[in-house]
């Protein structure tokens, strides 16, 4: 099973939050490490020496990130696994990202660059986070919380559609979406 690679040491973070500020401020492509280093109040070498270019700055933006929304992900499952409660934490994911003020920058004013980092990097967070789902599913489809599927299949599915709801909002009320999307997928047959 793929590994994100390790969390970025806390010691980076100033320089990270302040990467990402520019992010938010400039753009990805506009930021210049020159930036970075004004925004920290340092000199650029500081900042090479550090966290390098802007491109290794955004990876390890994205992977701090990425541990951090992983972390958090188990705990926004309250009790046992049911379809609302995949709703909710799907529901959840999606806004969360949305929200993240570099992924909403890029989203609004580099959308081209989000192609960029999913083909690069996605196949490996995909991997990941079904591994992390897998254990979840399989004891809701063993307890008949949610319908016979195999647990691995739902568990990527969930993750591919997830990443698509990030990147391309659905059109309507999300949990409408995911309700009108899921739970026939995930209802048990002898409870609809």
């Amino acid at each position: 099973m793929p590994v994100l690679p390790p969390v970025p040491p806390a010691s980076l973070d100033p320089y990270l939050d302040a990467t990402a500020r520019c992010f938010v401020r400039y753009g990805v492509r506009r930021t210049s490490v020159q930036d970075v280093a004004q925004e920290l109040g340092v000199n650029r070498t500081t900042v090479y020496r550090q966290v390098g270019t802007v491109e290794q700055q955004a990876m390890l933006l994205l992977i701090r990130d990425a541990h951090r929304l992983l972390t958090a992900l188990p705990g926004w499952v309250d009790g046992p696994i049911g379809p609302q409660t995949v709703i909710d934490l799907v529901a959840t994911v999606v806004r969360r990202a949305r929200e993240h003020p570099v992924l909403a920058k890029v989203l609004a004013d580099e959308p081209d660059l989000v192609g960029t980092y999913v083909t690069r990097d996605s196949a490996a967070l995909i991997e990941l986070v079904t591994g992390m789902l897998r254990p979840m599913l399989e004891a809701a489809v063993a307890s008949g919380a949610i319908a016979r599927r195999d647990p691995v299949v739902l568990a990527e599915w969930l993750v591919r559609n997830t990443v698509s709801l990030i990147l391309t909002p659905p059109t309507v009320e999300l949990e409408h979406y995911l309700a009108e999307i899921l739970l026939p997928a995930l209802v048990p047959v002898a409870d609809r």
